[in-house]
């Protein structure tokens, strides 16, 4: 049994034993705030310990009335309503059984309880002030106290987690919420799931349209807007009023394309999202590099004529030839023409083109140029001229590549690609279908010349005697021994044989026979952005073709094809460490040896077979 008196605060002091061992200082500020306003509601257990008494239950109430006294808010001699313990009971057990035997109330009980004040007409600051909490934290509970009771029962259940009570408070319908509530699934049961399908009509302030217009602006011309207490940034802002964004978004983007109208385009547009399907709308053309003065086009000229006279001399003394140290400065001093010239709009695709204002995801305008409608395209012929870009010399027909390989390691290498290709396609049946597919309609439907795809699908076998012994070739004749096996010898039978094949088989055959059709080889009379060749690294990127897989550059079939400042060139790269300078002296069969055991297993490919990304 206990007796029950009043002790002054300074004769009480801390029990050595207490079980409490940890204090939490903020819970001790709002357990002071709650003493002060409402008096201490629970008595603290003492023990005599000489002329002062122990506290030994009630630790943390103590230490609050103590910051009490600091603060002036009580005497030092406070009388304090304190039990004395029984002499029977272990002090250390008196303090455990308090600390151990209770349960806290519910947090859902304590929402509604802090609801209830304010029914009866007590603020959120009073509140925040009698119960020692925040403003902020008050209104967060009071929030969490107005959700659904359907929501509230389920979280009494325990079949919503705190956090997710937290998304629901995001929308003030109950309606709406008891609709989330009814449909959440086992798997859509994250807070954002609940909070996105609660806003899923309305404009978070970290939408693109609100960052450019602005929330200021927003709020200046009237607009309302309403915060989620438990997110942070953009996000936790909506706005109410999307009629008012949108004529602010219209007036803003108004003026940037009139700006825009100044630079001569045919027409101009404002975006706030330009994805795939906006463009998909459009035909894109480059500014035109800016005519070379006089001077730099005769340089230009005259060092592509002996460019090419020097390079078809190579090329007729055989590949043994050392290659000319001249071509690469020739190149080399092109290659900075070219990068110095200015690109510009001509005024016959300003005449043609549009302007595009896009509102990037910060809300910053971004502007693209050179968007063509279809009907607006030149036709092919004489008005195609206008949307051509000029070559070097200043002269239309498009930029002039000069040619960094010979024409015969150019085609070698492309061949070993092709091959590639077409190993890749045979084992991709689904993708074999979409290109099969592909090459008809474009042939049927859009009167495409075979001649302008990389697949021949007029099924014209393509030969791979350029690379026989590689590891493409023999994947392709091994699976055409296997076909020419499985299937009938001739014409009529292999049709009814066809007939009474399942889809799989059909659509494997297909893929052989897709891919012996591939052509992707660049012969010397073939530009890299031909038709036929740009169809094929469409191909390429479609089968995520990897040539480190097929092709490994050795000196055979690389790099005595090659000069020796590539050749250094080639191991910088592929060893990613500074060349030996003993290197440079080494004739090129030694330097073309060396570079093949340095760059074995590295995956070093040369450039042209590398696939796009």
């Amino acid at each position: 049994m206990t007796n029950t008196i009043e002790i002054p605060l300074n004769k009480l002091v801390p029990f050595a034993g207490n079980v409490r061992k940890t204090h939490n200082k903020r819970f001790i500020a709002e357990l002071a705030a709650s003493i002060r306003e409402h008096g201490l509601q629970q008595n603290l257990t003492v023990k005599p310990l000489g002329k002062k008494f122990a506290v030994v239950a009630g630790g943390q109430r103590f230490l609050a009335l103590m910051q009490l006294a600091k603060e002036g808010d009580i005497a030092p001699n406070y009388l304090v309503t304190c039990k004395i313990a029984n002499d029977d009971y272990d002090p250390a057990e008196i303090g455990l059984v308090e600390n151990v035997m209770r349960e806290d109330m519910h947090p859902a009980d304590q929402f509604e309880a802090f609801r209830d004040l304010v029914d009866k007409g007590v603020s959120a600051v009073d509140i925040a002030a009698r119960f020692g909490k925040s403003l902020d934290h008050v209104n967060r509970l009071l929030k969490l106290a107005r959700v659904s009771p359907a929501v509230l029962k389920a979280y009494r259940a325990d079949t919503l987690t705190l956090q997710q009570v937290m998304a629901f408070t995001v929308s003030d319908d109950h309606a709406a919420q008891d609709q989330v509530l009814k449909n959440l699934r086992p798997n859509q049961r994250d807070p954002r799931t609940i909070r996105d399908a609660l806003t899923e009509n309305e404009i978070p302030a970290s939408d693109r349209r609100v960052k450019f217009v602005t929330l200021k602006a927003y709020e200046k011309a009237g607009g309302q807007k309403r915060t989620d207490l438990f997110t942070e940034g953009d996000d936790s802002i909506f706005i109410l009023d999307p009629a008012l964004l949108d004529r602010l978004l219209k007036e803003k983007l108004a003026g940037v394309t009139q700006e825009l109208a100044k630079e001569g385009w045919k027409w101009t547009d404002a975006y706030a999202d330009f994805g795939y399907e906006q463009r998909s709308q459009f035909r894109g053309i480059h500014p035109a590099p800016a005519p070379l003065p006089r001077k730099l086009a005769k340089e230009v000229e005259s060092l592509k004529a002996e460019y090419e006279s020097l390079a078809a001399s190579w090329e007729e003394a055989g590949e043994e030839a050392e290659y000319p140290d001249r071509l690469a400065e020739i190149r080399e001093r092109l290659d900075e023409i070219e990068r110095s010239r200015e690109r510009e709009w001509t005024p016959e695709q300003l005449a043609m083109a549009g302007a595009i204002a896009i509102i990037g995801k910060d809300g910053k305008i971004g502007i693209e140029r050179g968007f063509v409608r279809p009907e607006d395209m030149p036709k092919e012929g004489k008005k195609a001229k206008a949307a051509q870009t000029v070559g070097p010399d200043g002269q239309p027909g498009g930029e002039s590549r000069l040619p960094d390989l010979s024409a015969a390691l150019t085609e070698s290498l492309s061949a070993h690609k092709s091959a590639a290709l077409a190993a890749e396609l045979a084992a991709q049946p689904d993708i074999a279908l979409a290109v099969v597919v592909h090459g008809l309609a474009a042939r049927v439907l859009l009167d495409v010349s075979v001649e302008k795809r990389g697949l021949q699908i007029a099924a014209h076998p393509q030969s791979l005697h350029r690379i026989e012994g590689s590891k493409a070739f023999e994947r392709m004749e091994a699976e055409r021994k296997n076909w020419r096996e499985a299937i009938p010898k001739s014409a009529d039978a292999l049709w009814a044989w066809c007939l009474e094949q399942k889809q799989e088989t059909l659509l494997k055959l297909l893929a052989f026979c897709a891919a012996a059709t591939v052509n992707a080889v660049q012969g010397k009379s073939d530009r890299p952005e031909g038709d036929r060749l740009k169809n094929a690294a469409a191909l390429a990127m479609a089968l995520k073709l990897d040539m480190k897989a097929w092709f490994a550059p050795d000196a055979a079939n690389y790099f005595t094809r090659i000069a020796k400042p590539r050749i250094l060139d080639a191991l910088k790269e592929g060893r990613n460490q500074p060349n030996a300078p003993a290197w440079e002296k080494l004739k090129k069969p030694e330097l073309a040896a060396l570079a093949e055991r340095e760059l074995a297993g590295k995956g070093w490919l040369p450039e042209m077979l590398r696939t796009a990304a």
